[in-house]
């Protein structure tokens, strides 16, 4: 097992360790985090030996070969830096930092050590979002593509996220994935374009907004954003994906009678091909649990030295895109 050290002993932890604790992949070895509570928890569900205030001092004592970087977006790049010049291989929650020189910083430390860098982009190892990409590249939709998401509700529940400096708001920590899993099905980003607003009053960060990003197929996506609304309340949301030849709906995004019967709902999920003269096909994926992939693939890289799947470079141009929209756009 791999002898792991953990940074930030809440709740996006728990969910990952859950997701392969039984696959007996990783040894929870220390933790560190601020608050004793959350590393009670850690001790009683993941059997980990020692608990930390501070994740320096973990470096110094702890017998851990990698570690697992889970606080707020800020605090990444000081910590992965630390842990690869303690020898440590890093696991990094997205978004990888705030800004594209912190994410270079990162992995400049990471390769002149040689140790293994992953971000936490859970869709790359996700059936659902592959079959996506599948489809993009079989080129039944035509080329190019447009990409559009519209998604929203209130603030997510910690305060950092909603701090300009310390999480940046949705147009980086939500819409990261879709940036980086844009690149991954259309290549290099060459343009940004992006509406940011502020619509609730406690927010310092951009916490609305539009974000256009052009790719150097042509390709585009359009993600339409806000975590400014009052708790509990949820606008119509919608994703898609438009070509010359037809469009292609996502789980959840079309008229479900018209695939009813089509696919078993316990195991496979589903999307809606509609195509000219009303040609429509439902294409079915099998559902798997990304979080459990991701983390075994970590573990695999720690054990065998293997470049991750999901590097820093990946966390870098998705940081960059990031950074542009927040800017009001640009050429990346």
């Amino acid at each position: 097992m791999v002898k792991l050290g953990v940074f930030g002993c809440a709740g996006i932890a728990t969910h990952q360790l859950n997701s392969v604790w039984y696959d007996n992949c990783f040894q929870v070895v220390a933790g560190a985090d601020v608050r004793p509570a959350q590393l009670d928890h850690f001790r009683e569900r993941f059997d980990m030996r020692q608990g930390y205030a501070d994740y320096r001092v973990l470096l110094d004592e702890a017998d851990v070969e990698a570690v697992m970087i889970c606080t707020p977006t800020f605090l990444h790049p000081e910590m992965a830096i630390a842990a690869a010049e303690a020898g440590k291989h890093v696991f990094c929650q997205k978004p990888m930092a705030m800004n594209s020189y912190d994410c270079y910083r990162m992995i400049q430390t990471c390769r002149r050590n040689n140790v293994r860098l992953q971000i936490g982009f859970v869709r790359r190892f996700d059936n659902d979002w592959g079959t996506l990409k599948k489809v993009v590249e079989s080129g039944r939709l035509g080329s190019p593509v447009l990409w559009r998401q519209i998604s929203g509700g209130s603030p997510p529940g910690s305060p950092f996220f909603m701090d300009r400096f310390q999480g940046g708001g949705p147009m980086i920590d939500g819409m990261v994935h879709n940036y980086d899993f844009a690149v991954h099905c259309f290549g290099e980003p060459v343009e940004v374009k992006s509406m940011p607003m502020k619509i609730h009053h406690a927010s310092t960060a951009w916490d609305t907004g539009t974000v256009l990003v052009r790719f150097e197929r042509g390709d585009a996506i359009m993600c339409s954003w806000t975590w400014g609304l009052p708790a509990g309340v949820r606008p119509r949301g919608g994703t898609d994906i438009i070509g010359p030849n037809g469009t292609l709906s996502f789980p959840g995004n079309y008229d479900p009678g018209k695939a009813e019967g089509r696919f078993d709902p316990d195991t496979q999920g589903a999307y809606l091909l509609s195509l000219a003269d009303g040609e429509e096909e439902v294409i079915t994926f099998e559902k798997k649990n990304m979080f459990r992939d991701e983390m075994l693939h970590f573990a695999e890289c720690v054990r065998s030295g293997a470049e991750p799947r999901v590097t820093g470079e990946d966390g870098l141009r998705a940081t960059r895109i990031a950074e542009l929209a927040l800017n009001g756009g640009g050429l990346v």
